[in-house]
């Protein structure tokens, strides 16, 4: 079956090259990175639905927290009461604890198909783009690797940015920054193609988590924040985030004005 599904980005991949190069790409550094960035969009608009339900579990998530503090202070010490109360929450109210995991997790076992998929595929060895000296092979300079890293960790921290100050971000930033140098030492190792097609990948998922998650967020933060100003109840979700002290600092000089 793996075999199958190699085969089968292979001839996928294969076929965006030769229509690439058929339309007048001549340049074969430049016809597999084209081809690697249609390759990749492609991939990614399949991901879309499951970026944008994840982002919906989020959001859902964020508007129940209010009541999971609740039920946590009630059945503070009982712990099987309390998974039974906020399953049921969660049910009631729609929220898949695992619907945010998915999307992140999608990415990963795509990586290690395309690697065994770039190594059936002879004609990009030796072939340079711009520093690169040898897409089929590793970037002696290193740019690619830094790029993997730097580019790994940046959708995670505006994911970070988009949770809860409860959500324990703390921990989020360290996995962010593990995975992100994770990331960056296997892509030492890697055909210089595969990462480029992990950096492009990245740059796609950083655009949709601004869009679907950070960006939302701070609106609706934003909205709290003048909420308060204005003496009007905010949305108990951020609290945390609107009622820290220097916030609340600067909505009292704004009230005193």
């Amino acid at each position: 079956m793996f075999e199958k599904i190699i085969g089968f980005m292979a001839d996928i991949f294969n076929s965006l090259h030769t229509f690439i190069v058929n339309i007048g790409v001549q340049d074969k550094g430049l016809s597999y990175v084209l081809a690697i960035l249609v390759f990749t969009l492609i991939i990614r608009v399949l991901i879309l639905p499951f970026n944008i339900k994840a982002a919906k579990s989020t959001q859902r998530m964020q508007e129940v927290q209010p009541e999971v503090k609740k039920l946590q202070e009630k059945y503070k010490g009982n712990s099987e009461m309390l998974n039974a109360e906020m399953m049921k929450l969660y049910k009631e109210r729609n929220v898949s604890v695992t619907g945010g995991c998915l999307p992140s997790l999608l990415p990963l076992p795509i990586l290690m198909a395309l690697y065994y998929v770039f190594y059936r595929i002879d004609g990009m060895n030796g072939v340079s783009f711009l520093w690169i000296k040898d897409l089929g092979g590793k970037d002696t300079v290193y740019i690619l690797p830094i790029l993997a890293a730097v580019s790994t960790y940046l959708p995670s921290y505006l994911m970070s940015k988009s949770t809860p100050a409860d959500s324990s971000p703390m921990n989020m930033g360290t996995m962010s920054l593990v995975m992100a140098g994770m990331m960056g030492f296997m892509s030492l190792n890697f055909k210089s193609i595969l990462v480029l097609y992990w950096i492009i990948g990245n740059v796609i998922q950083t655009v949709q988590t601004y869009y679907l998650n950070y960006r939302p967020v701070k609106k609706k933060l934003e909205l709290a924040n003048s909420q308060i100003v204005n003496g009007e109840v905010a949305d108990n979700s951020f609290v945390m985030d609107v009622e820290s002290p220097k916030n609340l600092a600067s909505t009292k000089k704004k009230k005193k004005k």
